[in-house]
């Protein structure tokens, strides 16, 4: 049997080699960029700064560290330097220990002790070698306050890195999506199919999966915009969450509340031109939520095909081994000769004929 992929009316140009198309690419990226036209949408991001640095790159975020580090020494050492100046240490102008003046700060020659100082009271290093007098209050104050303020970017520091290194973004990284997707005739249905897998062995809890059938549409000016209609997946066993302890395949029903009813349409895909997977589940160690994204254009769909079943073997040891070699392997069905059981035309159950009884 040859095989044959949906393919939407009006798409014979349409290039499923490129991602150019993609709403999401298989990898699960977002490809819109959202332009605002006012540059006010800048403040928005810095209103949410903790959110806005953890979704930046770690280089960025690297050098944030850096320059936060760097300029509460460099501010707070050019203060000490001036203070110093203005009091008339003995070391800046020069007058060394001879001197009867008590400086301000001990042992700052110049500007590179100064900053060295400025290093060791951030970091409460503690030398021993420089040191603050009671001759001047206020460098007694500025010491407070920088003393505070390392505290406050040690903190932010330590929680942005626990943060990004916390995130559950990583951890989806084992959920894999097979590279095509089946509609068929199983068990009487009309049925959308996909198959996930975990490489993990701690599960995810709760999870469930949505789908988003975009349809790429023209307006009496031409101009293309995409429409939305969601659908549901469920487990092969018919319950909305879905467990991953070995490879599964989630479906959607094709019925008369369906976006891609009737099923004489299937094989023009309904129209649509993607097919967006959301999966969503909870991680059982940090009880954070991941979600894991791809996409499926027309000539992904294999129309009349179903999935390999994958069956986990009983090993020597009494356990149990799952293959994942066969995780994209389809074979076709002879949906033809079926019949939706159970369903008329409109989608709508049959009636069981009355039991004729004989005397």
């Amino acid at each position: 049997m040859m095989r044959m992929s949906v393919i939407p009316d009006g798409c014979a140009e349409y290039d499923s080699n490129s991602s150019k198309h993609r709403v999401v690419t298989k990898q699960g990226t977002f490809r819109v960029k959202l332009d605002s036209g006012n540059k006010v949408i800048i403040s928005h991001y810095l209103k949410d700064a903790l959110t806005t640095l953890v979704d930046a790159k770690w280089r960025w975020s690297f050098l944030i560290f850096v320059m936060g580090f760097l300029l509460t020494w460099l501010v707070f050492a050019l203060l000490y330097y001036g203070f110093s100046i203005a009091h008339n240490d003995p070391e800046i102008i020069s007058l060394g220990d001879d001197s009867d003046e008590t400086p301000c700060i001990a042992n700052v020659f110049d500007f590179t002790s100064a900053f060295l100082f400025s290093i060791e009271t951030q970091h409460t290093i503690g030398y021993g070698f420089r040191g603050v007098t009671s001759e001047c209050p206020h460098v007694v104050l500025t010491v407070f306050f920088q003393f505070i303020i390392g505290i406050g970017v040690h903190c932010l520091t330590a929680a942005l890195v626990f943060t990004k290194l916390q995130r559950s973004k990583r951890r989806g990284e084992t959920v894999v999506f097979s590279q095509k997707a089946c509609i068929g005739v199983v068990d009487g249905q009309w049925r959308l199919m996909i198959r996930v897998g975990d490489f993990r062995r701690s599960q995810l809890l709760e999870t469930k999966a949505t789908g988003i059938m975009v349809r790429r549409s023209a307006n009496n000016e031409g101009k293309e915009y995409l429409q939305q209609n969601f659908i549901d997946f469920k487990s092969e066993g018919g319950s909305d969450v879905l467990t991953l302890l070995w490879p599964a395949v989630m479906y959607h029903t094709i019925d008369v509340n369906s976006p891609l009813w009737p099923p004489e349409k299937l094989d023009e895909f309904g129209g649509f031109s993607e097919l967006v997977v959301l999966f969503e589940g909870i991680i059982e160690s940090t009880s954070m939520t991941v979600q894991v994204r791809t996409s499926y254009i027309p000539e992904e769909i294999h129309f009349g095909y179903k999935f390999q079943t994958i069956c986990p073997q009983v090993q020597e040891n009494d356990k149990y081994q799952c293959s994942y070699f066969d995780f994209n392997t389809i074979r076709p069905i002879n949906y033809r000769k079926r019949k939706l059981t159970g369903y008329n035309q409109q989608g709508h159950r049959r009636q069981p004929r009355p039991i004729k009884e004989y005397n």
